[in-house]
Protein backbone atom coordinates (compact mmCIF):
# COMPACT_ATOMS: atom_id res chain seq x y z
CA UNK A 1 0.00 0.00 0.00
CA UNK A 2 3.04 2.22 0.66
CA UNK A 3 3.95 2.27 -3.18
CA UNK A 4 0.21 3.18 -4.07
CA UNK A 5 -0.16 5.99 -1.59
CA UNK A 6 3.37 7.64 -3.36
CA UNK A 7 2.26 6.80 -6.17
CA UNK A 8 -1.08 9.07 -6.11
CA UNK A 9 0.93 11.79 -5.28
CA UNK A 10 0.32 11.35 -1.03
CA UNK A 11 4.54 11.71 -0.37
CA UNK A 12 5.65 14.42 -3.29
CA UNK A 13 8.07 16.50 -1.63
CA UNK A 14 6.21 19.41 -3.60
CA UNK A 15 3.89 20.87 -5.85
CA UNK A 16 4.88 20.30 -9.46
CA UNK A 17 3.37 21.93 -12.26
CA UNK A 18 1.19 20.41 -14.88
CA UNK A 19 -0.85 22.12 -17.85
CA UNK A 20 -4.43 21.08 -18.48
CA UNK A 21 -5.08 19.65 -22.18
CA UNK A 22 -8.54 20.73 -21.94
CA UNK A 23 -8.02 24.51 -21.02
CA UNK A 24 -4.41 25.01 -21.70
CA UNK A 25 -4.53 26.06 -18.12
CA UNK A 26 -0.97 25.87 -15.85
CA UNK A 27 -2.09 24.55 -12.51
CA UNK A 28 -0.05 24.08 -9.55
CA UNK A 29 -0.10 20.28 -8.09
CA UNK A 30 -2.19 17.18 -9.78
CA UNK A 31 -5.58 18.73 -10.36
CA UNK A 32 -6.88 17.56 -13.70
CA UNK A 33 -7.63 13.87 -14.05
CA UNK A 34 -4.35 12.39 -15.59
CA UNK A 35 -5.37 11.69 -19.27
CA UNK A 36 -5.90 15.52 -19.22
CA UNK A 37 -2.81 16.88 -18.57
CA UNK A 38 0.55 17.03 -19.31
CA UNK A 39 3.57 17.53 -17.30
CA UNK A 40 5.17 17.60 -14.60
CA UNK A 41 7.01 20.67 -14.72
CA UNK A 42 9.66 22.32 -12.29
CA UNK A 43 8.55 25.68 -12.80
CA UNK A 44 5.54 27.58 -13.72
CA UNK A 45 7.29 29.41 -16.68
CA UNK A 46 8.50 25.77 -18.11
CA UNK A 47 4.51 24.46 -17.87
CA UNK A 48 3.80 27.93 -19.38
CA UNK A 49 5.98 26.87 -22.69
CA UNK A 50 4.81 23.14 -22.41
CA UNK A 51 3.00 23.50 -26.23
CA UNK A 52 5.39 25.47 -27.56
CA UNK A 53 8.24 23.33 -26.38
CA UNK A 54 6.34 20.06 -27.45
CA UNK A 55 6.00 21.95 -31.01
CA UNK A 56 9.83 22.31 -31.36
CA UNK A 57 9.93 18.31 -29.98
CA UNK A 58 7.52 17.01 -32.64
CA UNK A 59 9.22 19.02 -35.20
CA UNK A 60 12.72 18.07 -34.95
CA UNK A 61 11.43 14.20 -34.73
CA UNK A 62 9.46 14.87 -37.89
CA UNK A 63 12.76 16.05 -39.42
CA UNK A 64 14.68 12.94 -38.25
CA UNK A 65 11.99 11.21 -39.19
CA UNK A 66 11.82 12.62 -42.80
CA UNK A 67 15.79 12.40 -43.03
CA UNK A 68 15.89 8.52 -41.88
CA UNK A 69 13.29 8.05 -44.67
CA UNK A 70 15.23 9.54 -47.26
CA UNK A 71 18.32 7.97 -46.23
CA UNK A 72 16.67 4.19 -46.43
CA UNK A 73 15.10 5.13 -50.19
CA UNK A 74 19.07 5.85 -51.01
CA UNK A 75 18.26 9.83 -51.12
CA UNK A 76 20.43 11.89 -50.23
CA UNK A 77 18.23 13.44 -47.25
CA UNK A 78 20.10 17.38 -47.36
CA UNK A 79 18.11 17.70 -51.17
CA UNK A 80 15.17 19.34 -51.10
Amino acid sequence: MRWFRRWRGADDAGPDWWVDLATGQVEKGRQSPAAQRMGPYATREAAEHAFERARERNEAWEAEDRRRRAEDRGEDPDEP
